[in-house]
């Protein structure tokens, strides 16, 4: 499980969202474990049950201008229920609220962090979990080649040598764009969302037996590489076997598993004559169509049916 500190937060984006340390200074080291945050006004009101202390706290107006109208010791006894298990990370208020006497004594006591913005909740919120979102979604590191073709993103696997980096440079040739070759870096984000992407040195770099490294980048120019693309479609090479049946019609849809998220899977058998990169990009607009809601196969399928009824019926 990916974990995040709130020192870390505060380091990357105290510019970004204007984030200030104000009390807690010695919690910095406490985790971040889930990508959502909570604005705890039904707790401030004295409804504790089903209270998601792991979640990141936002104090907005609402909560603010309640907690005011309580008492001090009401103020102390309520940051003392809410801020004391060791679970919760830190909590921020917002539109740079003065935080109330009763705030700062109970944060640096917990050893909580206690961050100030300038921004409103609102604005806050859809920035901590687009951050959050990237720092803590699901990753894994998965071998193969991921390309974009005619927008959409191709995850090509095979064992060793089969063609996908060759596969992947004839695609850059036509015009499409290389994400990633040899290793891919998958992230899952919020609405099962898979993302690819290269890391390290060997970015936008590939290897071509026979060749050695070469820089996409600097070869074919900026058009021709992208930082990140969605994986919509798997294609498996594999190689040809005359014993083995393949996919002929394409009515049966396959699926595999990344991350827990279900993507279009077909298996292409790599043969003498066969040109990867025009059959690569006829899947690519085929899985377009289909997430139009077209299906060709199923289309031509339903016509054949039809026709045969009627020259049932008419005879």
């Amino acid at each position: 499980m990916k974990v995040l500190d709130v020192g870390t937060l505060l380091e990357e984006k105290s510019s970004d969202f204007k984030l200030e340390l104000i009390a807690g200074s010695g919690g910095l080291d406490r985790l971040i474990t889930v990508p959502d945050t909570n604005r705890p006004g039904l707790a401030f009101a004295g409804y504790f049950d089903h209270l998601p202390y792991e979640r990141v706290q936002i104090i907005g107006i609402a909560e603010h201008t309640f907690l005011q109208k309580l008492t001090y010791e009401k103020q102390c006894e309520m940051l003392m229920k809410i801020f004391s298990p060791k679970q919760v990370p830190c909590c921020i208020i917002t539109r740079s609220f003065t935080p109330l006497p009763s705030m700062t004594e109970i944060f640096n006591k917990l050893q909580v962090p206690l961050l100030s913005t300038a921004l409103t909740s609102a604005q806050l919120l859809g920035d901590l979990v687009y951050y959050f979102d990237e720092k803590l979604a699901p990753t894994q590191k998965v071998h193969g080649v991921l390309s974009n073709v005619y927008g959409l993103g191709v995850f090509i696997r095979g064992k060793s040598g089969i063609g996908k980096s060759e596969c992947a440079l004839e695609l850059v040739k036509r015009g499409h764009m290389l994400v990633s070759d040899d290793i891919v870096e998958i992230t899952k984000r919020s609405g099962h969302i898979l993302i690819g992407k290269s890391s390290g040195i060997v970015k936008h770099h590939m290897e071509i037996r026979g060749i050695g490294i070469i820089d996409i980048k600097n070869m074919f120019g900026i058009a021709n590489i992208l930082d990140e693309s969605k994986i919509e479609l798997v294609i498996n090479l594999v190689e040809w076997n005359e014993a083995k049946r393949y996919e002929r019609l394409g009515i049966d849809e396959y699926y595999t598993d990344i991350l827990g998220v279900n993507v279009p899977e077909l298996t292409i058998p790599v043969g003498a004559g066969r040109n990867l990169a025009i059959i690569v990009e006829t899947a690519s607009l085929n899985q377009r169509l289909k997430n139009k809601g077209y299906f060709s196969a199923v289309e031509l399928n339903n016509k054949i049916i039809a026709e045969m009824n009627e020259h049932k019926n008419g005879k």
